[in-house]
């Protein structure tokens, strides 16, 4: 049998196909496999955050870059997310990153972060980044400009920070016209998007989630929930929901796809990866539809991660207590782009007017390479141009905007956002206030 291009071509790879920078689909997969960053967590605190960061760093670069080197304690033991009980050395070798004692050996022309803390100063023409957190904020600079080294205890941005430092290392290689990553300094405040409002400490979580979609989005949720300090997950259920099996080509995206997967549904693979750390998984196997209905006494908090906009339209109708949608872009220009719409709202889902018609996705059959494979494959070309590019850094970075604002509304009354809207390459952010409240159940956390 022989397996689509779709279900094997790396998303982020597929950029050089669609932006018209490579010639053909095989270069486009060469020029990947040859770039490379390298981490530098050898003097990071090994506390949650410290482990939720590298961790973040390491999966995002990983499929990000061909080439991906680490230099950190590779016997620390991980005490929390979903490589709990294992090794650094061992995750970087499951994940397919290399082991350094120090970051003389990588290429000079590879960009280097560093988490936590800055490296000592040396004149260098490459590019080395500092990523730090600080209460809800992430930062990420270049090394040279001085950073607050004190990073703070909240979890959700330090995962946040790790996403954004590759997001600079990646926007700095790829090197787009217009494009300043790698050479400004970024803050992304997930309590209050563009501004410098800290918030609460990070205190409560909803003690129900609910997972619609477990591709990128949802993996990508997922990842972050299992970094939350409950002090029983067993307590905590969480419903996955899709209907899907992953494919080779979700690894590219899926922070909790492995390289070359074995053929099983995206439930399975997610709900193994939170079974272990002790939630209350629950999996559903069908599509979101006008049947789908919680219960009066049920209180998730759900998390859509969804392509289609039937489903989108739906929301409203299911009940949940609060939902938050994410969608990304989908093109080579605004892969980086984030929307996040909150419900219940003044606006129910089906009267979004963004979501009232499907509206096909262009198709880019004009580049170079999709010219190439036309010759020979003219309805995969079809399937390809309209393939949707994807980064996993982007859906780490969302993920953590969507579970703060869901943790946002177990913390304070009538705030949070109905829309969020953000370009994490020009740094163009859009808020819409609450216009209803909501009634989320919390946990308290560690």
């Amino acid at each position: 049998m022989t397996v689509p291009l779709t279900d094997t071509i790396n998303r982020t790879a597929l950029l050089g196909v669609q932006d018209g920078t490579q010639p053909t689909i095989d270069a486009a997969l060469t020029t990947h496999a040859t770039t490379g960053m390298a981490i530098v967590a050898d003097t990071t605190p090994m506390n949650l955050c410290g482990q939720a960061a590298l961790c973040t760093a390491v999966a995002t670069a990983v499929r990000a870059f061909g080439q991906v080197t680490v230099v950190a304690d590779g016997n620390t033991i991980l005490t929390a997310g979903p490589h709990r009980g294992r090794t650094v050395a061992q995750i970087l070798s499951s994940e397919g990153a290399r082991l350094l004692d120090h970051p003389g050996g990588t290429p000079e022309s590879w960009p280097t972060l560093h988490l936590g803390t800055s490296p000592p100063a040396a004149a260098s023409n490459t590019i080395r980044l500092t990523a730090t957190w600080n209460g809800w904020a992430a930062h990420v600079q270049p090394a040279d400009v001085p950073a607050d080294v004190s990073c703070g205890d909240n979890v959700l941005a330090a995962i946040a920070a790790a996403a954004l430092g590759v997001h600079e290392a990646f926007g700095a290689v790829r090197n787009r016209p217009g494009c300043d990553a790698g050479r400004r300094t970024i803050t992304l405040n997930l309590w209050h998007p563009g501004d410098r409002t800290e918030g609460p400490g990070l205190t409560h979580a909803p003690s129900q989630w609910w997972l619609v979609g477990l591709g990128h989005l949802g993996q990508a949720n997922a990842w972050v929930l299992s970094w939350l300090p409950y002090p029983e997950p067993s307590d905590v259920q969480i419903v996955l929901q899709d209907t899907q099996h992953v494919v080779d080509a979700n690894h590219s995206t899926g922070l909790l796809t492995p390289a070359h997967p074995q053929p099983r549904r995206k439930t399975r693979l997610v709900a193994a990866a939170l079974d272990i750390l002790g939630y209350d998984t629950v999996i559903v196997e069908r599509r979101l539809d006008t049947h789908t209905r919680v219960l009066n006494d049920d209180v998730h908090v759900a998390l859509l991660g969804v392509d289609a906009l039937e489903p989108r339209r739906l929301i409203s109708s299911v009940g949940w207590k609060l939902a938050i949608d994410a969608g990304l872009g989908a093109g080579p220009t605004d892969f980086n782009a984030i929307l996040l719409r909150r419900f219940p709202a003044e606006t129910p889902s089906h009267q979004v007017p963004g979501w009232a018609n499907d509206i096909p996705r262009p198709r880019n059959a004009a580049s170079p390479a999709l010219a190439d494979l036309k010759q020979r494959d003219p309805c995969g070309t079809v399937r390809l141009a309209n393939t949707a590019v994807g980064a996993s850094f982007v859906g780490a970075i969302t993920a953590c905007l969507a579970v703060a604002q869901a943790i946002r509304a177990t913390l304070t009354t009538g705030t949070g956002f109905d829309v969020i809207n953000l370009h994490l390459q020009s740094d163009d952010i859009d808020l819409a206030p609450p216009t209803l409240s909501t009634d989320v159940t919390a946990i308290r956390l560690i």
